[in-house]
């Protein structure tokens, strides 16, 4: 399973796969995401309240009205008295946020109906039925008004007045190929006034509100619908409408809906009303933007006792206004919750609705936003899934950043500004979620690389270079590339002599505690194990990662294989006592040169290695084998000489290996930088350049008594001398051609 998620395709199969999930749960928006959005809105309006306007003043039915002319319901003659005097004060239109559904209890009639029916009443009862009936008072002064605006509401079946409310105005519908009865809420039953009173008023609409799960009302019917046995709905408006449509003087309203219920954006778009253009969702719906009980303060509202008692001031605050006829008192339960207050009177709402209309302030939210809404979160989920993998967590969590930022704050300006409600909590979220799992699979899938990269590495590079390129591995250029490399080939002399005397385990020891120091030396100076070869082995510097003193840690490690190997052989030495047996010394030939070469994963796709190719390698293959013919143990090129000056060396000569047309100057190591600055070395190296120009420009006696004395300076390396006091001798009696540079040709590989 890890193996499949390091593959970047899969980690991008895999976040397409969750992208699709979020898409479907979107588009099935279940509670908890409709939640989101509702929570989110209601942060903006407590952000930024609209500011209140000055076209709607609220009649209050409030604790101090009930007081004076007692409790509720009034007498209907008292109540017919409020839209009278506000219609006299020059109100536009007065509504009745409240339904008066049954027949007036102190009407003189039901009243008489109550008295005793003895003889010595019957001239009472038959004088108080002869009265006006309070209803038929209420119905004639509303009539004669015609401003007034009375309400219904939905019910149940056992609270319906088995009344249909009275549609006042007309509907035009403006939509395209749709019919907007398809969309709106609907419900069989209405609680309706009384027919004598509804009949007489100027309008008749809902007060219907349907609350959010959290008793919030965000949004209000602006149409509703009753539905019939026989399939058929007739459409009303609702009281805000009506209120307004008085006001205005208008006759009909204009509905713009288009589409089917299957289709994205389908339903109504708004409802004209003059020159108002109101915009709903598709059911109709209209989004509240509050102003809040606090930001209208007390300017709102004016208690009916003032206005039944003719304060003054009061043609001030109704004249030219819609007037609606409401109650805050407790006992009456007409109490609602806003995203702002969680207590206000429901007239309040219709208040706020008015409002935003006149003001032309508007929430907003069309039918198409949904699809607008996924379109955007799909193409930034797309962005980051296919980005992910080939940046770090750091850039792509601060892209994801920049981008949940540049959401919130549009939707926040697109709020104030314009009206729209732009949801950019799920986009967030789920762009959110995206990067989590999408960091998470990068996560694993660097460190799948990182720990292929120890286990292709581990044995072949330092801890100190593992640990560096675990934590870069973007430092491995897999693949192959050319780069300049210092190439080391070490081997054991006569090995196989000395395999020849012992038995299998015996040797596999003995390979096993010489290639342990030299591997330690090479891992312990930045170098990479090419390969073991039987007794040999193939390191480079360099490569996979940049070492800029390449040619100096090959060097060094040079000098410390030598050191360590004296104490292989001291190992060996007590072993080969300890059982009795002859000790056979360990000795090295090492070679070294640094070049441009070939260097990557190399081999088949059932089974590669890290290594190295090139000129380079064969040559310090050769300068290996050619170190038991000059009796040293480490020469290098002339390239190494020059990338490490710094240590002891001396040329040793000009020769030519086999496979090689040009000769190449080679040098015997002896030492590290501070025996290069020593007398010793100073004073010996001296004698050697001196025999070494003698040799070359054919002075054969001088240059035999130089190589005697630089044997006697360093009989370590003696066997130098001697070979060549041997090539002086041969070329007594056979000169070298005229021509000759003192170039050495080798016969053979080693």
């Amino acid at each position: 399973m890890l193996r499949l998620i390091s593959n970047r395709w899969v980690q991008i199969i895999l976040l397409l796969l969750l992208l699709t999930g979020l898409v479907a749960l979107r588009l099935h928006d279940p509670k908890v995401i409709q939640r989101g959005r509702q929570l989110t809105f209601d942060a903006y309006n407590k952000i930024i309240p609209r500011l209140p306007g000055n076209g709607v003043m609220i009649v209050d039915i409030d604790e101090e009205s009930l007081r004076a002319y007692g409790q509720w319901p009034w007498p209907r003659p008292l109540v017919a008295q409020i839209p009278e005097i506000l219609h006299e004060m020059g109100a536009k239109a007065v509504a009745f946020d409240m339904v008066f559904a049954e027949a007036d209890r102190t009407s003189p009639s039901l009243i008489a109906d109550r008295l005793p029916q003895s003889p010595e009443m019957q001239p009472v009862v038959q004088t108080l039925k002869g009265l006006p009936d309070n209803d038929r008072i209420f119905a004639e002064k509303i009539a004669a008004l015609g401003n007034v605006v009375t309400g219904f509401c939905a019910a149940t079946g056992g609270q319906s007045t088995n009344r249909d409310p009275v549609l006042k105005a007309k509907f035009l519908n403006a939509g395209v190929n749709a019919d907007p009865l398809k969309f709106i809420t609907t419900v069989p039953y209405f609680t309706t006034s009384l027919p004598a009173i509804s009949d007489s008023s100027a309008g008749d609409g809902s007060f219907t509100m349907a609350p959010d799960q959290d008793g919030i009302v965000r949004q209000v019917p602006l149409l509703i619908g009753q539905t019939f046995p026989g399939g058929e709905v007739k459409m009303y408006p609702s009281l805000s409408l009506e209120a307004l449509r008085i006001a205005l003087g208008k006759t009909f309203y204009k509905v713009t809906s288009f589409g089917e219920r299957s289709q994205q954006g389908y339903g109504i778009q708004s409802i004209g009303l003059g020159d108002y253009t109101i915009p709903t969702d598709q059911d109709g719906h209209f989004h509240v933007y509050y102003a809040g009980h606090e930001g209208h303060g007390k300017d709102l509202y004016i208690s009916a006792r003032k206005v039944l008692t003719r304060q003054e001031g009061i043609r001030e605050l109704v004249k030219d206004k819609i007037v609606f006829v409401g109650t805050s008192a407790i006992g009456l339960l007409d109490l609602r919750s806003s995203p702002l207050d969680a207590v206000l009177p429901g007239v309040e709402i219709h208040a706020e609705i008015v409002e935003q209309v006149l003001g032309r302030n508007f929430l907003n939210r069309p039918g198409y936003f949904d699809g607008a809404e996924l379109c955007a979160m799909v193409a930034i989920s797309l962005f980051i899934i296919f980005l992910a993998p080939f940046i770090g967590t750091g850039t792509q969590a601060l892209l994801v950043v920049v981008l949940i930022g540049t959401g919130g704050v549009g939707s926040l300006y697109a709020y104030r500004h314009l009206g729209l409600l732009i949801d950019p909590i799920y986009p967030s979220l789920s762009t959110i979620i995206i990067f989590i799992l999408s960091s998470i699979l990068t996560n694993l899938r660097s460190e799948m690389e990182r720990r292929a990269v120890r286990n292709a590495f581990s044995h072949y590079i330092s801890p100190a270079l593992m640990e560096e390129l675990s934590g870069d591995p973007d430092k491995l250029k897999l693949g192959g590339e050319v780069r300049e490399l210092s190439v080391m080939f070490t081997d054991i002399r006569n090995f196989t002599t000395i395999a020849e005397s012992m038995d299998p385990a015996e040797l596999i020891k003995m390979m096993n505690d010489f290639l342990t120091p030299m591997t330690s030396c090479v891992l312990n100076n930045r170098g990479t194990i090419d390969k073991y070869m039987g007794d040999a082995m193939m390191a480079f510097w360099n490569a996979p990662l940049d070492d800029p003193d390449h040619a100096s840690h090959a060097c060094t490690t040079a000098l410390q294989m030598l050191m360590a190997l004296r104490v292989v052989n001291d190992n060996l030495r007590a072993q080969a006592d300890k059982n009795d047996r002859p000790f056979r010394e360990l000795r090295a030939g090492i070679g070294i040169h640094t070049g441009r070469c070939s260097v990557g994963n190399m081999g088949s796709k059932q089974r590669f290695a890290y290594s190295a190719l090139g000129d380079t390698v064969n040559l310090s293959s050769r300068l290996e084998g050619q170190t038991k013919g000059y009796g040293i143990s480490v020469m290098i090129s002339e390239e190494v000489r020059r990338k490490a000056p710094a240590f002891a060396a001396i040329e040793i000569d000009l020769l030519t290996v086999k496979g090689r047309r040009e000769p190449e100057r080679v040098y015997a190591l002896l030492g590290d930088a501070d025996f290069a600055v020593s007398s010793t070395f100073q004073t010996f190296a001296a004698v050697h350049d001196k025999m070494l120009s003698a040799y070359r420009g054919q002075r054969w006696n001088e240059a035999t008594a130089l190589a005697e004395q630089c044997r006697d300076l360093r009989p370590d390396i003696a066997g130098l001398y001697a070979l060549y006091r041997q090539r002086i001798f041969a070329f007594k009696e056979t000169p070298p051609a005229a021509d000759w540079q003192g170039v050495w040709v080798a016969k053979e590989k080693s």
